[in-house]
C-alpha cells in the first residue's frame, strides 16, 4: 500500500440501534410504532429491510456494531407510574439489568439479526474496558454489543467515547458508519446527531428505521442528509458502497 492509498483508506462500521425485542416485536414492552396514529403498523414491517441491510454489512463492514438499551428501574428515563414520551420518560422496557428473565428477554436483540457471539461493551464501562473491547472487535473480527442506559450511546455508556476513538486506531484510518435501526426520532437520531456531530462520514438507510412520530420524518432525514448521506436499502446494493 502506498502512502496515497494509505491516507485515504477507510474503515466501514456498520452501526445498528436498539433492534430489540421490546421495541420490534408487536406485543413488546415499547413497540415501536406512531404514537400518534393508531393505523400505524410499526416497527416490524423493516424487519425484511433489517435483515436485508444487516447481510450487507456482514459483507462488506469491518465491524458490525450493535447498540442496545439495557434498563434497572433506577434508570431516569425510565417511569413505571407516569411516563411522558414529551419528558423523555418511557415505561418499563429492554430491562437488560432486570433479575426477571421474562423481562431480560426484552432486551435481546430479533432473533432475525441477532449478533453472533458478540464482544460486549458493559453499561458501566470506563475507558480501560473501551479500549480493550474495540482491540477485541478488530483483532477477533467480532461483533459488537453495547448496553447503553440512555437513549444517547454516548451518555448512556460512559466508554462509548472511548471505544469509537479505539475503533479507528485499531484499523489504523479514520471511520465511516452507515446507521440502520429505531427509534428514528429517538435512540437512532441520537446515534446519526452524535456520530456526525464528532465528525464522522454518517450514511442513514431511510427504509431501515421506524419512528415513534415524535419529529416528521422528512425533518429528521434532511437533518442528516445536511451533514452526511441518507439512502434506500438498494442503494447499498448489489456491488458495495
Amino acid at each position: 500500500m502506498t502512502g496515497g492509498e494509505s491516507a485515504t483508506r477507510t474503515a466501514l462500521v456498520g452501526w445498528i440501534v436498539d433492534v430489540q425485542a421490546d421495541f420490534m416485536d408487536p406485543a413488546g414492552r415499547l413497540y415501536v410504532r406512531d404514537l400518534f396514529d393508531d393505523s400505524d403498523p410499526g416497527a416490524a414491517t423493516i424487519v425484511p429491510a433489517l435483515e436485508a441491510a444487516t447481510a450487507w454489512m456482514r459483507e462488506h463492514c469491518d465491524v458490525l456494531v450493535y447498540t442496545g438499551d439495557w434498563h434497572g428501574l433506577e434508570d431516569p428515563e425510565i417511569d413505571a407510574v407516569a411516563p411522558d414520551p414529551a419528558r423523555d420518560t418511557y415505561p418499563p422496557h429492554c430491562m437488560g439489568r432486570s433479575p426477571d428473565p421474562h423481562e431480560r428477554a426484552g432486551a435481546e436483540v430479533v432473533a432475525e439479526i441477532r449478533p453472533v457471539d458478540p464482544v460486549v461493551l458493559a453499561h458501566d464501562a470506563g475507558t480501560d474496558a473501551a479500549e480493550a473491547t474495540a482491540r477485541r472487535a478488530v483483532a477477533e473480527r467480532r461483533p459488537v454489543f453495547i448496553q447503553k442506559t440512555r437513549f444517547n450511546v454516548f451518555e448512556g455508556n460512559p466508554g462509548c467515547e472511548a471505544f469509537v476513538k479505539s475503533l479507528a486506531e485499531g484499523f489504523g484510518c479514520p471511520l465511516r458508519f452507515v446507521v440502520i435501526g429505531v427509534a428514528r426520532d429517538v435512540c437512532m437520531t441520537q446515534a446519526v446527531d452524535g456520530l456526525q456531530a464528532r465528525g464522522y462520514d454518517v450514511t442513514a438507510v431511510r427504509d431501515a428505521t421506524w419512528g415513534l412520530g415524535l419529529e416528521p420524518e422528512e425533518v429528521t432525514l434532511a437533518r442528516w442528509a445536511g451533514k452526511g448521506r441518507v439512502v434506500a436499502l438498494a442503494e447499498l446494493e448489489p456491488s458495495g458502497f
